[in-house]
């Protein structure tokens, strides 16, 4: 089997839905926590304008939200779980928070004003034709939008078991360019490598905020944190206080509303 993915997601209505209800969870400073933030030169390549105002599309906990804001962005966050954007406002209270699915997201206010809008870690989630739609309604002229996402390097074969195991899925081909309409230009894309440094512990609670372990059983989810130690602690011989360093490919795809848009 290759390690390598060949396409991104496609998901159906009724699985972003699903999935959303799955994120709409207690443990949101959890996912703040341990999920990986962002490189603040990923937002110097998506656009050199003076800051103005910015829409985090599928803004979560807001680990791009707060990047923007301090860099001197105006940003109206939104996202349709509640707890989520909850530790957003308490982090970063400048932040305007909406409560809406991209799909659902009423743009009238917003219209054509926007100089930037991103969806971090969150297109995949959201219908594309309707998401463009929407971001090109909320776009100025010479407004950029722009699509990042992080994935753990799963061409490295035990990191690729460790993917299994976590039942981490959301990877994508990392130089193939997002799926957008006729409303935007061709992508211009941008990647980095890095690595995560997690204990074991961080790994488990990494795995914890997953899809399919928010959405899982109990007995599946204490298969997976069996499987999970089995793996570190006797397969690969870390200790349990040892830190493990996860390799991790960003792309990062900027992009203009096209004349047909």
């Amino acid at each position: 089997m290759s390690s390598q993915p060949t396409a991104a997601p496609v998901l159906s209505k009724a699985a972003r839905d699903r999935y959303t209800l799955a994120f709409d969870t207690d443990h949101a400073e959890l996912y703040h926590g341990v999920r990986p933030g962002y490189q603040a030169d990923i937002l110097d390549f998506l656009t050199t304008t003076t800051p103005g105002l910015a829409v985090d599309m599928g803004a979560g906990t807001g680990l791009f939200t707060e990047r923007m804001l301090a860099a001197g962005w105006d940003v109206v966050a939104v996202d349709p779980a509640p707890n989520m954007l909850s530790i957003l406002a308490q982090r970063a209270p400048q932040a305007t928070t909406v409560v809406s699915t991209v799909e659902d997201l009423e743009t009238t206010g917003l219209a054509h004003r926007a100089q930037l809008v991103v969806s971090a870690q969150a297109w995949h989630w959201i219908d594309t034709e309707i998401g463009c739609q929407k971001v090109a309604e909320l776009l100025t002229d010479d407004g950029i939008f722009g699509i990042v996402h992080h994935q753990i390097d799963t061409s490295i074969p035990w990191v690729l078991r460790l993917c299994k195991i976590m039942h981490s899925g959301d990877i994508h081909p990392i130089d193939q360019p997002p799926e957008v309409t006729k409303h935007f230009s061709q992508p211009v894309g941008k990647w980095w490598h890095w690595q995560q440094a997690l204990t074991v512990d961080k790994l488990h609670q990494l795995m914890m905020t997953r899809a399919f372990y928010l959405r899982t059983n109990n007995r599946q989810r204490h298969r997976m944190h069996n499987n999970l130690n089995w793996y570190l602690l006797e397969h690969l011989g870390y200790a349990p206080e040892s830190t493990v360093y996860v390799p991790y490919l960003t792309a990062a795809w900027r992009m203009q509303r096209s004349q047909l848009g």
